[in-house]
């Protein structure tokens, strides 16, 4: 008697990397070829055309599966429509044997939008595929170490935790995620809290031909209140070491 062979198929969540399309690894462009369905927003679509083409795509929906998928204008009756949609849209493709996979330029296990995907479709073993890591990309463009001596504290947190610090509990260097960014009221945070001398990083667009780094002092952030920078593309840094 002959085996049974197994129809089922893989679910892939490929890290893209942030930026230009180059910025995809190896594995991950190679799974992105082989799939046969695409969960991809409007911004990878665009960033991926050329090899989306003759593949069945879908939009994963920013936000669905996660506590804040109300947040972009749909009621939760809405959301639950679309949520059930896809659960059997994405079931119905990997029992049919099919190589299913999302696409993602930041870190899905890091404030993603598509971390949801992780928890609702844990019964089809989705697989993680490491890219350019959103958080590293900008490390890179900031080109200064975070910390150098093996008793420093790194943290790395949003807006939230920084407004609600104790300013006798504040780490060697801080890495801030800028989500809901109010640039002048976080700049008086900072100033708040930390010596005019400290040193700080502002990374905007790591991975982007646009990027920009700004290197000041605490003192010297007030002339910044009034830029523009647009979410979610930019990371502070406070307390950044010397070379």
């Amino acid at each position: 008697m002959s085996a049974k062979v197994s129809t089922q198929g893989r679910f892939f969540i490929v890290n893209t990397g942030p930026g230009v399309r180059e910025n995809i690894t190896l594995r991950g462009y190679r799974i992105l070829q082989s799939a046969d369905l695409v969960i991809a927003s409007e911004s990878q679509r665009k960033r991926f055309a050329e090899d989306l083409t003759g593949k069945q795509v879908i939009d994963g929906g920013h936000s669905l599966f996660t506590e804040n998928a109300t947040r972009r204008g749909l009621s939760e009756d809405e959301v639950e429509q679309r949520q059930t949609a896809l659960l059997e849209q994405l079931d119905g493709a990997y029992q049919a044997g099919k190589t299913i996979v999302l696409l993602e330029s930041g870190d899905i296990t890091l404030f993603s939008p598509y971390r949801g995907y992780m928890r609702a479709f844990a019964h089809l073993e989705p697989e993680l595929v490491a890219g350019v890591s959103a958080f590293n990309a900008v490390n890179a463009l900031l080109a200064r170490p975070l910390l150098t001596k093996q008793e420093q504290r790194l943290q790395l947190s949003g807006l939230t935790a920084l407004m609600q610090a104790d300013p006798q509990c504040l780490p060697d260097t801080w890495a801030l995620f800028c989500m809901q960014l109010n640039l002048p009221e976080l700049i008086d945070r900072i100033q708040a809290l930390y010596p005019a001398e400290t040193r700080v990083g502002i990374a905007i667009n790591a991975g982007y031909q646009d990027h920009e780094v700004i290197r000041c002092s605490v003192a010297e952030l007030s002339r910044y209140r009034d830029k523009e920078i647009a979410f979610p593309y930019c990371m502070i840094y406070i307390g950044l070491r010397e070379w």
